[in-house]
């Protein structure tokens, strides 16, 4: 058959280095299925819902390092893929939204067409960038500005409108092959350096906080050494979690953990490092933040926002860590840990949870776990050990409810073979429990846990200690999970005791599809009553 428009779009993909593509054919953009599939180049893997679709190329790109691409329909099927575009917007990492489009000469228009809408105007504010094809010839060089627009300075998603007339229309260009575009050098503001270097060697106990900025920069050896160099701890944001093991005895944790609450109200300066200093990382402005504050970020509106500087460093992370070791004084600068540290590093959490220590002894140490907006989420942001990079997830800024389990799915078709495991509440589950469907299709092997409590647990927590235990649409009626998870063919147990979740746990590493594990916990909540509230 003769080339389309829609191959000549697969051709770019193809040259980006993509090899999966998420999402559902629809009216709009089975041209550009068809073109995937005779291209064979391309692996598809049809989802059940958009946005879970789209929170799967979430997962993909942020375990993968490399972007992730989800293919709609146009009008709803884009419009679905929406919160999961905000999510990967909000967590900076690379998406790729293609989604269909009415006929060129309708654009604009509102004459009636079905699935008409203004695409770039509603996803304009949740990428770096956002066009739609208006001519065969524009195709390539607008795939060259999508991809750009990820991977160039800070990675954030791009969106790409296609009208169905030309991706099915006879096309005789020739897609123009340019080299992939290397980022624009930013240079590292040597005044700026030698400032933070002799902020940080006069300072007695100065702190590290590592950012996702610095996990995307590959940053994590630089800042390893530089913590040695300085002889100070490290503490990072939920999007860094990992970047220097937890075990490593520079690692204090995540920056809400017990340990590194320790350590904060005895720092004197800080190097903030990719980190945006968000309101839930920061508990609403509350986290002592030490006045002697340098701040490293490649998107030059990110310094000084939330907190003020005493230095503000406009760089790529990596690159700017190298320069200040370089910098500063060879030996250890920091003299004023001593005790604090060592007390730090033994704090622990007054009431361990049993789940998240036996989840931790029985999951392979390199097991990527992803965890939902849920109670064992938030507890898991600060108390589960992670050992290594991109091997925790969180939907740590926009917090879109429903995320992790897609998003785990997702980064299995990252890691062909490696098992990967979601934890999500009752609730949050099954927003987007139908992707089930997608883990039989493709036997991906993901062990889905769900903390089953009946409840959308932090909001009843709100409603508890600041509208007086006014309880209102938070108890749930849920399906029995285990019948439901075999009703796809997905083998399910249920464990109420460390016993019990341990044999599950194994069953399921022992599988090579998708397993389920309940854990019910129907009285948690009333137990928790006098855990106060994280929210001012």
């Amino acid at each position: 058959m003769d080339r389309i428009g829609a191959d000549l779009l697969v051709e770019g993909l193809i040259s980006y280095g993509i090899d999966h593509m998420f999402g559902m054919p629809g009216s709009h953009s089975t041209a550009i299925y068809d073109a995937v599939a005779r291209s064979n180049r391309i692996a598809t893997v049809l989802v059940r819902n958009e946005q879970a679709g789209s929170f799967m190329a979430d997962g993909f790109a942020r375990v993968s390092a490399r972007p992730g691409v989800i293919c709609t329909t146009a009008g709803p099927g884009a419009t679905n893929a929406l919160t999961a575009v905000a999510e990967a917007w909000a967590d900076s990492v690379p998406l790729l939204l293609i989604a269909g489009q009415v006929n060129a000469g309708d654009l604009d228009r509102e004459c009636g067409n079905y699935h008409e809408i203004d695409l770039e105007g509603i996803f304009r504010p949740v990428t770096n960038w956002c066009g739609t094809v208006r001519a065969a010839e524009e195709i390539s060089a607008m795939i060259e500005k999508a991809f750009r627009a990820m991977t160039h300075g800070r990675p954030r998603p791009a969106a790409l409108f296609l009208p169905q007339d030309l991706m099915r229309q006879p096309c005789k260009l020739k897609l123009e092959m340019r080299e992939s575009p290397q980022p624009a050098a930013v240079d590292v503001p040597r005044t700026a350096i030698c400032a933070a270097a002799d902020l940080l060697a006069k300072a007695r106990s100065p702190i590290i906080l590592a950012g996702g900025g610095a996990l995307w920069s590959g940053a994590a050896e630089a800042l390893r050494q530089l913590a040695r160099q300085l002889g100070c701890p490290v503490i990072t944001t939920l999007n860094a979690k990992g970047i220097l093991d937890e075990r490593d005895a520079f690692s204090l944790g995540h920056a809400r953990s017990v340990r590194a609450r320790v350590a904060l109200p005895h720092a004197d300066a800080m190097l903030a490092v990719g980190c945006r200093f968000t309101e839930v990382l920061t508990d609403w402005r509350r986290m002592p933040v030490p006045r002697q504050l340098v701040q490293i970020d490649l998107d030059p509106g990110q310094i000084g926002v939330n907190y003020p500087v005493a230095v503000g460093i406009v760089a790529d992370a990596r690159e700017a860590l190298t320069m200040l070791r370089q910098t500063l004084p060879s030996g250890p600068t920091a003299q004023g840990w001593k005790s604090i540290w060592k007390h730090a590093r033994e704090a622990r959490h007054p009431h361990p949870e049993w789940l998240i220590e036996t989840l931790r002894e029985e999951l392979p140490e390199t097991t990527p776990v992803f965890t939902d907006a849920c109670e064992m989420g938030y507890r898991m942001q600060a108390d589960w050990p992670s050992y290594g990079p991109r091997r925790f997830f969180y939907p740590s800024n926009y917090i879109a409810l429903g995320w992790a389990f897609p998003a785990a799915l997702g980064a299995a078709v990252a890691l062909p073979g490696q098992h990967v495991f979601s934890v999500s509440g009752d609730g949050g589950f099954l927003m987007t429990a139908q992707e089930l469907a997608t883990a039989v299709r493709y036997s991906l092997p993901v062990v889905v846990l769900i903390h089953n409590d009946s409840t959308y647990g932090a909001i009843k927590n709100i409603q508890q200690h600041v509208f007086r235990g006014r309880y209102i649409d938070v108890n749930l009626n849920n399906p029995d999970f285990l019948a439901f998870a075999e009703a796809f063919g997905v083998p399910a147990r249920r464990a109420e005791t460390p016993g019990e979740l341990r044999v599950a746990v194994r069953h399921a590493l022992a599988r090579k599809g998708p397993s389920l594990i309940e854990v019910p916990d129907r009285w948690r909540f009333l137990r928790d009553l006098a855990v106060p509230s994280s929210v001012p």
